[in-house]
């Protein structure tokens, strides 16, 4: 039995869309397709029922779930005993703004306590961390986003993360007192890739009244983000723990528009995850960092 094929029968019992699995996994549909169908004819069922866009689990597919964690999760701690990985590690995916704001000072305190665990970190984009977690790819997400409520993850810790429109103190828009919507009509935007959760938000709170974004810049890293904002050139959004140094410095200015963006910074693990003595003392750790 191909593993491969167990791992998208799992993304895709839980996306419950072909698209949305092969878009998670990085595959062609076609190729989600051939893998599922290979898969039920190896076993011989029925695993999903497709009625027009609409798939939902058989009873064979559900107990499928239960056996098909369990193989992987075998084959993954196979792979780490003949390999003979060390034990003491711990393997975490964090969306890229987590990572150089709000990890190190977690990082530096569990380090003092535990010097000999390894930490392999990957930068998570977008929504990427669920087929990792799946996978038991990472022990551990850190991610930004709108609160995750999903059956099979466990949310560690949760806690807002304030989202903050910000410009140069030179840019035009610096000097109204109070803005609305309707001010960022033309108004340059220096912004993050479009699955950001937070740009999102903001593109809906413009197309609500009918703006169209004036987009000059696109980039997944926060700091060209801020570098290409300070130059004066537009206005851009980022978490506040992002711009918290320039605005201190008076490098960057907050501009005065309130809007609940909901976004918190959540740390998950996958419910059937085994938690090790090592890796609860990271949570708890980041608990209270």
């Amino acid at each position: 039995m191909n593993l491969k094929h167990l791992t998208t029968f799992l993304v895709l019992s839980e996306t419950k869309s072909f698209t949305k699995t092969a878009e998670q996994l990085h595959y062609a549909q076609s190729n989600v397709t051939t893998q599922i169908q290979k898969l039920e004819d190896e076993l011989n069922v029925r695993l999903f029922e497709r009625l027009g866009k609409s798939v939902t689990l058989t009873s064979a597919g559900e107990e499928l779930v239960i056996s098909a964690r369990q193989l992987l999760q075998l084959s993954d701690n196979l792979k780490k005993r003949f390999k003979k990985e060390k034990v003491n590690r711990i393997t975490i995916g964090a969306s890229e703004s987590l990572c150089i704001y709000r990890l190190p000072e977690i990082i530096k305190q569990f380090q003092n306590q535990h010097p000999n665990v390894e930490i392999f970190l990957t930068v998570l984009k977008d929504t990427n961390y669920l087929p990792l977690l799946i996978n038991n790819t990472i022990d551990i997400a850190f991610v930004l986003d709108t609160p995750i409520d999903n059956d099979i993850l466990v949310n560690a810790s949760s806690y807002s993360e304030e989202i903050s429109m910000v410009c140069a103190p030179s840019f035009p828009l610096s000097k109204k007192h109070k803005l609305s919507i309707n001010d960022f009509i033309d108004i340059p935007l220096i912004l993050t890739e479009k699955e950001c959760c937070y740009r999102k938000q903001f593109e809906k709170y413009l197309n609500d009244v009918s703006i169209s974004p004036k987009v000059i810049l696109e980039t997944s890293s926060p700091d060209v983000i801020k570098e290409i904002t300070m130059s004066g050139i537009g206005v851009c959004i980022l978490p506040e723990i992002v711009v918290q140094k320039e605005l201190e410095n008076h490098t960057l200015v907050k501009l005065n528009y309130k809007k609940d963006y909901n976004i918190h910074a959540q740390l998950m693990h996958h419910k059937d995850k085994w938690i090790s003595d090592i890796l609860q003392e990271f949570i708890t750790i980041a608990k209270r960092t």
